[in-house]
């Protein structure tokens, strides 16, 4: 990956970039970072004890999230007063700090479970399929992932052709939003548990936040509406990761989460163009909307259909049982995934 990112840095000091070498180049780091995200997410389970784990992994999602955002951002204030050359060579020169901290990790306080079949992906579906608290997440993530998470086409195009701003506005739109992303990201890290209802409200708050960044009148009030945009986009990837974690296996967990990172990495080829067309046909602000209405519903419908999950997910899903029988299917749960002592 920082191969990837010095080789771009050279064919733009040299003048010689082309679309074909960025495809190329951009293919082989898509590649490398396929293997990269569920190794280095799933190796937290080796270094936190396992009643830690969904916070850990909380804490996680929102480091990654916001500083991807905020690493937008401050690529776009380089480019404007530095230009996208010394982007490149800053974004391969980081990696090092990575490659040093990976180095340094030769004291796990776990080991890795082997796993049990050699099922590969389909185990992983399999069990996410099974469990109706994990469907349900997964297939609203995969509707909020594709149209309302493709900030890279949203707000550039929001900043060019609404606000007529240039890159320094483009970047202050994506710090804003991590600021939110990340205070998602730590109210999720706070809590106990994670919660479908908590979840599928935060896809509600995302889309609704989103809608009114697109509706915005000015560049203000659209940095106004994108921190609780990015609020609930941090606190429903956090949730998220942390179901998976909690209800996965030792064995399972890594191919979960490589799961989890081909539905939320793998969608935006698929939304990224349908943003675009949208954009082209109708307009910035409704190919903004667009997501924002997708998150929405998605949302919406989950919290509709919780109801019908069964007992599987109340038992999973903390402070929705009313009876005692039911309260202490909960204790047991929380037992199982070492969220409290037996």
């Amino acid at each position: 990956m920082a191969s990837t990112a010095l080789a771009l840095a050279a064919l733009d000091f040299t003048n010689r970039e082309s679309i074909g070498a960025v495809l190329l180049i951009s293919g082989i780091g898509g590649l490398a970072s396929a293997f990269d995200t569920p190794v280095r997410r799933s190796i937290i389970g080796d270094l936190v004890p396992k009643s830690a784990l969904p916070n850990a992994m909380s804490l996680n999602t929102g480091v990654i999230t916001s500083s991807r955002v905020l690493g937008m951002a401050m690529g776009g204030f380089l480019t404007k007063f530095a230009g996208t050359s010394w982007c490149f060579l800053a974004n391969g020169l980081s990696y090092l700090a990575m490659i040093v901290a990976l180095r340094a990790m030769t004291n796990r306080r776990h080991a890795s479970a082997p796993p049990t079949s050699r099922g590969g992906a389909r185990d992983a579906v399999r069990h996410v399929w099974e469990t109706p608290m994990l469907r349900v997440a997964m297939l609203a993530t995969t509707v909020v992932a594709t149209f309302a998470f493709n900030y890279q086409v949203t707000f550039p195009l929001l900043i060019a052709d609404v606000f007529g701003r240039q890159a320094d506005g483009l970047g202050a739109l994506f710090a804003i939003t991590s600021v939110g992303s990340f205070a998602g990201a730590l109210t999720s890290a706070r809590r106990r548990a994670p919660s479908l209802q908590l979840f599928l409200l935060a896809c509600v708050g995302m889309g609704i936040s989103a809608v009114g960044v697109a509706a915005s009148p000015g560049f203000l009030i659209a940095n106004v509406c994108s921190v609780p945009m990015g609020y609930c986009g941090g606190l429903l990837m956090s949730q998220l990761s942390g179901m998976l974690t909690a209800h996965s296996d030792a064995s399972m967990r890594s191919r979960v989460l490589a799961l989890q990172s081909v539905v939320f990495l793998g969608s935006t080829p698929i939304g990224g163009p349908i943003i675009g067309f949208i954009a082209d046909h109708f307009g910035a602000r409704w190919s903004m909307a667009s997501g924002g209405f997708a998150a929405a519903a998605a949302g919406a419908l989950g919290l509709a259909g919780r109801g019908r999950l069964g007992a599987s997910a109340r038992m999973r899903d903390p402070g929705r049982s009313n009876s005692s029988s039911a309260l202490d299917d909960q204790r047991r749960s929380d037992v199982d995934v070492g969220l409290t002592p037996p």
